[in-house]
Parts: structure tokens; C-alpha cells; sequence
């Protein structure tokens, strides 16, 4: 009963107001309501990019999200003492998708994601790359 009391306590010192007290907290009320609806904080302009690029490549992924977590988890998969690029298409084909478009996945998560490994390649150091079997000096 007291919360009512309240509302209406508010809602009649509201109406009582001037027009510019009233039109300041629609305002504000307003911005509030945007902010609490804006594009999540974690979104960024790679993770667009990332999703654009499977887009044009026409590599169906589902949930752009969930495209742009496994995306990112590629990098660290390659990472990690005995990492292959093999493995890393196992488990994004883990997900139901084929072989041929999940190697595509991760050929676009390495270019957007990985940018020490691209940089290393176009300088000749394939050093820091995984082993990928039958590929002289890689």
C-alpha cells in the first residue's frame, strides 16, 4: 500500500510540474530506455568484420554470436603446444558443418583474429605456425 502511495505521490508532484520539468525526465527516461537497449558492449568492429567476411564467403554459421565465439577460439587453438590447423577444423566440423566449410571458417577466424600469425607469414617466419603435415617447411 505504501509503494502505491509513493507512485502516486510522484505522479501528481509530475503533473504539477512545468512543461520543461516534464519534458527533462521524458528525456532522461528516454535515455535510460536506449541505453538499456544498445548493441552489447562486447561487439566490435572485428567481430563485425569476421561476420561480414563468412557472409560473403557463404559459409553458414547460425547465431552470429556463437559464430563469433568460435571464431575467436581458433587463435588460442593454434596456440597451444601441439595445436594444428587440422584440429581446429574438427572442431568447428564438430558442430555439423562440412569439412570444406568449416576449413574456410577457420582459414577467415586466423585473418581476422589472428594477427601476430598473419604478420608472421607475410615476413617469411614460419616458425610460429603449427605443423601442417606435407607442407615442406611449415
Amino acid at each position: 500500500m505504501k509503494v502505491l502511495a509513493r507512485t502516486h505521490r510522484w505522479i501528481w508532484l509530475l503533473r504539477h510540474q512545468p512543461l520543461t520539468v516534464r519534458l527533462l525526465a521524458a528525456a532522461a527516461a528516454l535515455l535510460t530506455a536506449a541505453a538499456a537497449f544498445a548493441a552489447p558492449a562486447g561487439a566490435n568492429q572485428v567481430d563485425d568484420d569476421f561476420v561480414a567476411a563468412l557472409n560473403k564467403a557463404s559459409v553458414h554459421y547460425g547465431d552470429p554470436a556463437n559464430a563469433v565465439a568460435l571464431g575467436q577460439s581458433v587463435c588460442p587453438m593454434l596456440a597451444k603446444p601441439g595445436g594444428t590447423f587440422a584440429a581446429a577444423v574438427a572442431k568447428i566440423q564438430g558442430g555439423g558443418v562440412s569439412a570444406g566449410m568449416a576449413s574456410m571458417f577457420a582459414q577467415i577466424a586466423i585473418e581476422m583474429y589472428c594477427p601476430q600469425v598473419m604478420a608472421d607469414v607475410a615476413g617469411g617466419n614460419l616458425s610460429g605456425l603449427p605443423k601442417v603435415p606435407g607442407v615442406p617447411g611449415i
